[in-house]
């Protein structure tokens, strides 16, 4: 392991660290919170001593971590009362028999607003092979019992120091030879990046840019996409911004497909979320994911991804027939606050994986820890049976330059993504953009794949009273939280449409096809652009075809003009090996006549290259005279394709340079469609689909009239 030759966590000037992923994590003793508990030999809980303290700082200003046994002080330095500055609590702390100090709460630049308390934990890992007895011996050397094994991976060990000495010991057995990595299991007290409603009540919602709900919503109450009105859909705008409802055309997503919404909690009862249980709740050890009191931020966060649709009840998902499997890592504890742990999170994420989600929805923030990277790193290679999963992360809400961990190690692990916070004016949001949330922004830099829409959010609440509402639903949900689970959603639409992608390969499609916003070509502020869920959906599906048809008179007789096009706006190579377009009967039980073609090579279209096979001005035989007449047509295809060799953006880097040579993956398909007098289709990834269409003028109307079967 390597060592910068220092011991006990403290350099030569004095600088305290821990070790994380390789690098050295600088801490800094907290000026703003003060760690106490119980005196030895007293038995009266947390809550007494949360009392005591109140007397002394204010209950505002405290904490209760009853699960830890320790209480939080928030110290205010520039109090006008003494007491209230950090010495102030920690000389009231000494004076008291029954109140003892806790230890030293850290905070840390890689971190800003995270709080790490050092409570006697420590997580190591030795490396593979080590002999048992020498495990033991540097264990005792160090003073560690072990807690728990294989915990929060295989071959980990929790161990139990004096809280005293946590970051000292972390670090001196960081720098022994058998080690793989060792890191203080630091309590951390964290916010999650959203929502930001500090003001919310008190700053009027802007008037919002004009799109297409029109389009969307019709007058008998039913939407464009063949789906119920749900009340809360003419809400969404966030939906309509991203073309989700274009993208169901495609798919609404398969129960196949779970997103792991990794937070604190989820209401498994609620009215209007598909959910994938048992879930998993890695901060009480059992699969009751329920939130505690009005934890409400991953309920909200679940309604995001996979609200129902057509039920008549609240709102629409980004991917509503895919269910959510709901993993808790974290408790509130008031002030939109959480506690949580390196060990908590990273068993979560694990669990997740092993449980079988396909994606993984990670809006929160932490503090540089090397058990919850390794955890993200077996999501990428071992999620979805080596596939790989899919990941999105919440960049932050502090409108600096910075992503908060996890989201900044996405150029070093495949599949994650880093998600930004846009608005309805597809800007950044910053606290100067157009949306009125004047107190928050998407924090940016070089690791931001992709915004997503992040503000006034409709979305679900806990049932009843709890949560942020009082209701089943809350309107302004907002953050890089909440555009994080819309990044998500149009993941898992990915995997529905096509399940044996790879988890870079979805990364790769979401950051081709995402609508570039600001500077020309990936930027630190918006990434690759907003996210597009009906161009990712098109680029997933191997090979479309589009056909227009009409109607023409030669002598007498009615014939089909038509123009068709196959082409490949996706990652894979794809080779054209037939087309067959059939002109039908009027009740589509007979050929009339048939155009058919079969190359002898097959002609290739390269991934995303704009080329083409292209079939213009085809004359089919159709039903009828100018008098009475009717066409009706059916279109079918196969295909071969070949999946990219690798991905198209290197780790750490964000430039495209997709392979398009014809290797790795080969598979073939076949696909039918049909459009009364035009459209278009995917190719179907398995077996045929099959339609067809047909146009009708009968003798006395006015109109054509133009039916779908």
């Amino acid at each position: 392991m390597a060592s910068d030759g220092t011991r006990g966590g403290a350099r030569a000037d004095g600088q305290r660290s821990y070790w994380a992923a390789g690098e050295r994590v600088e801490l800094t003793p907290s000026s703003a919170l003060v760690a106490v508990r119980e005196a030895p030999g007293e038995e009266r809980g947390t809550a007494a001593v949360a009392e005591r303290m109140a007397g002394v700082a204010g209950a505002e200003r405290v904490i209760t971590l009853p699960d830890r046994g320790l209480v939080l002080v928030r110290a205010d330095g520039g109090a006008a009362t003494a007491t209230r500055s950090t010495e102030g609590i920690l000389e009231a702390v000494e004076h008291d028999e029954h109140v003892a100090g806790g230890p030293t709460v850290f905070e840390t630049a890689s971190a800003p607003g995270v709080y790490l308390v050092p409570d006697g934990e420590v997580i190591v890992k030795f490396r593979q092979g080590a002999d048992d007895g020498a495990v033991q011996s540097v264990l005792a050397r160090h003073g560690a019992a072990v807690v728990r094994t294989d915990h929060p991976e295989p071959g980990a060990l929790l161990v139990q120091v004096d809280d005293d000495s946590t970051v000292d010991a972390a670090n001196a057995l960081h720098d022994e030879e058998l080690v793989e990595y060792a890191e203080p299991n630091f309590v951390q007290i964290t916010r999650p990046p959203g929502p930001a409603v500090q003001v919310l009540d008190s700053v009027p919602a802007p008037a919002r840019p004009v799109d297409d709900m029109s389009a969307l919503v019709r007058t008998d109450g039913g939407t464009r996409d063949g789906g119920l009105a749900d009340p809360g859909f003419a809400s969404q705008w966030g939906l309509t911004k991203i073309r989700a409802p274009e993208a169901w055309g495609i798919s609404t997503g398969s129960s196949a497909i779970s997103v792991a919404v990794i937070d604190e909690g989820n209401d498994v009862t609620h009215e209007d979320i598909s959910y994938r249980l048992p879930g998993f709740d890695a901060y009480d050890g059992d699969n009751d994911p329920t939130p505690a009191g009005s934890d409400a931020h991953g309920t909200a966060c679940a309604g995001i991804v996979s609200m129902r649709k057509g039920n008549g009840k609240g709102g629409v998902g980004v991917a509503p027939s895919s269910p959510v499997l709901p993993v808790r890592i974290a408790k509130g504890i008031g002030g939109g606050n959480w506690d949580t742990d390196n060990a908590k999170v990273a068993n979560g994420i694990r669990t997740a994986v092993d449980r079988g989600a396909d994606v993984l929805s990670n809006s929160y923030r932490l503090a540089p820890s090397t058990a919850v990277t390794n955890a993200l790193q077996y999501a990428a290679t071992n999620g979805r049976g080596g596939l790989g999963c899919v990941m999105a992360a919440a960049t932050g809400n502090d409108d600096v330059s910075g992503v908060d961990f996890p989201a900044r190690l996405s150029p070093s692990i495949r599949g994650l993504l880093a998600v930004g916070a846009s608005n309805e004016w597809d800007q950044r949001k910053s606290k100067t953009s157009l949306d009125g949330e004047n107190w928050w922004g998407s924090n940016w830099g070089p690791e931001v794949d992709l915004v997503a829409p992040g503000v006034h959010v409709y979305t679900t609440d806990i049932t009843g009273a709890a949560g942020y509402s009082g209701g089943n639903y809350v309107t302004d949900f907002n953050g890089t939280s909440s555009a994080t689970p819309h990044v998500a959603g149009v993941a898992a639409l990915v995997l529905s449409v096509d399940p044996q992608l790879r988890g870079w390969e979805v990364e790769d499609i979401l950051k081709l096809t995402a609508r570039d916003l600001g500077t020309p070509g990936r930027d630190q502020f918006t990434g690759f652009g907003r996210v597009d869920a009906r161009a990712a959906l098109e680029a997933a599906s191997r090979l479309w075809c589009e056909v227009t048809a009409r109607v023409e008179f030669i002598s007498g007789k009615a014939f089909m003009r038509v123009d068709a096009r196959l082409f490949n706006p996706g990652i894979n190579t794809v080779r054209v090996d037939s087309f067959t377009l059939r002109s039908l009967t009027a009740d589509g039980t007979s050929e009339v006549d048939r155009f058919e073609y079969r190359p002898t090579t097959g002609d290739i279209l390269l991934p995303r290259s704009g080329q083409e096979v292209r079939f213009n001005q085809l004359l089919l035989r159709a039903n009828g005279t100018p008098q009475a007449w009717s066409y009706r047509w059916a279109a079918s295809w196969t295909y071969t394709f070949w999946r990219p060799t690798g991905p198209g953006f290197p780790l750490n880097a964000g430039t495209a340079s997709l392979d398009a040579a014809m290797a790795g993956t080969r598979g073939q398909g076949e696909g039918g469609s049909g459009d009364g007098s035009s459209g278009s289709a995917p190719a179907a990834q398995d077996g045929v689909a099959t339609a067809d269409g047909e146009a009708v003028r009968q003798t006395g109307r006015r109109t054509i009239t133009i039916t779908i079967d």
